[in-house]
């Protein structure tokens, strides 16, 4: 072949990963920044309005009490929210793929704590309960109240933050693991302000006896049993509705996802009615048991079939740099794949190689994120992130 030919095909071949690359930044929304504030975007004005009626809410329930158990109130909400803020670490640590940005999290999580809980779950749960006490009894209610009730009511205020939020990043919230983060901080700001509300209702009702300790064993107990809670299930439930929805990035998976949002709500069932479900207290734990081994293979199936569209993602925009020999297949390959992830890194000839070899991983991930971010251009933080992964790679040896 001429020598012309050659760098025709090459050419040809570079076209097509470039083009590769744009059409997975574009459809994918990786880099695109979040904006909170659209004055003509409707999504922006329902979400400030509920916020507001959720202020209010709340400063009308705890402002009666909260002269009297100050003190009480300050430790629930120190607790809880180390809890919290551990949970919040763990998220962005698997939101591996596009980072959801912070004002983007951050919106999640004040909806989950203020409109989704009082503007919406505390009033509605509280009067539905006081029906069914009626209609059924107190026993009855005590035993399957809650489950009836907190599924469907809990599960649709933190949706309604959902689609608000989709309205306002419609171009990040757009694949199947998406809806898990978001829906997952979203649950954490529900189960944060959910976990200090009981802490705060213990207090008042042993009637001051002891406030400060009433407080801490609530928080203990709501933060022992606070990893199958709301992130969990809101999780499942807003995955579910991407499928159902679906997007330019995520393929319409209509009985997929109605049954990722039916176990989200089945699963709260159990968790709230474990004691109904145990009869009255014989087999609670094992459903409690039941209900955790259930909630997280359904979670690693959901992040499974979530994970095939964000690696196609990854390997489209790379695919400028592995042609360039920037990277390599086979490292691309190490960040996707679990099997060549451990044979990368088991090759590796010493222990020091290895360490290098897990922060190549990362670098590489990066140097995919900043592309996005700069649309494909060759930014300052494209070259920084290049010479980030050749440094590694000397290293890993």
């Amino acid at each position: 072949m001429s020598e012309t030919g050659t760098d025709t095909t090459r050419s040809s071949e570079s076209s097509e990963a470039r083009q590769r690359q744009a059409r997975a930044i574009e459809v994918s929304g990786w880099g695109e920044r979040f904006r909170f504030v659209q004055p003509h975007n409707l999504s922006f004005w329902v979400y400030l309005a509920l916020t507001a009626i959720g202020v209010f809410q709340a400063w009308a329930f705890f402002a009666p009490s909260a002269g009297l158990y100050a003190d009480a109130f300050a430790i629930s909400a120190i607790l809880c929210g180390l809890c919290g803020l551990a949970w919040f670490a763990w998220f962005r640590h698997i939101d591996r793929w596009e980072r959801q940005p912070g004002r983007l999290v951050l919106a999640a999580l004040l909806w989950g704590a203020i409109p989704a809980t009082f503007a919406f779950a505390y009033t509605v749960n509280t009067a539905m309960l006081g029906i069914y006490s009626k209609l059924f009894g107190q026993v009855w209610s005590a035993d399957w109240a809650a489950g009836a009730t907190a599924p469907i009511t809990e599960e649709a205020a933190k949706l309604c933050g959902f689609i608000l939020l989709m309205g306002l990043a419609p171009r990040l919230i757009r694949t199947a693991n998406d809806g898990l983060i978001v829906g997952a901080f979203l649950g954490l700001g529900f189960a944060v302000f959910e976990d200090f509300l009981y802490a705060a209702n213990s207090t008042a009702r042993a009637f001051g006896t002891d406030p400060v300790g009433q407080a801490v064993q609530m928080s203990f107990t709501r933060i022992a049993v606070s990893f199958v809670s709301h992130p969990l299930f809101s999780a499942l439930v807003c995955t579910g509705v991407i499928y159902i929805i679906g997007t330019a990035a995520q393929p319409r998976r209509i009985g997929r996802g109605l049954a990722f949002v039916l176990f989200g709500m089945f699963l709260h069932f159990t968790w709230d009615d474990a004691t109904g479900l145990g009869m009255g207290g014989i087999l609670t734990f094992p459903v409690m048991i039941g209900s955790i081994v259930l909630g997280f293979t359904v979670l690693t199936i959901a992040f499974r079939r979530a994970a095939p569209r964000e690696y196609q993602f990854v390997r489209d925009i790379l695919a400028p740099e592995v042609e360039a020999g920037t990277v390599t297949d086979a490292e691309v390959d190490g960040i996707l794949e679990k099997k060549a992830r451990k044979a990368f890194i088991k090759s590796a000839p010493h222990h020091k190689s290895r360490r290098a070899r897990k922060h190549l991983r990362r670098a590489i991930l990066d140097l995919a994120h900043d592309l996005a971010s700069g649309k494909g251009a060759d930014t300052e933080a494209v070259r920084h992130s290049r010479s980030e992964v050749e440094r590694l790679r000397v290293k890993a040896g």
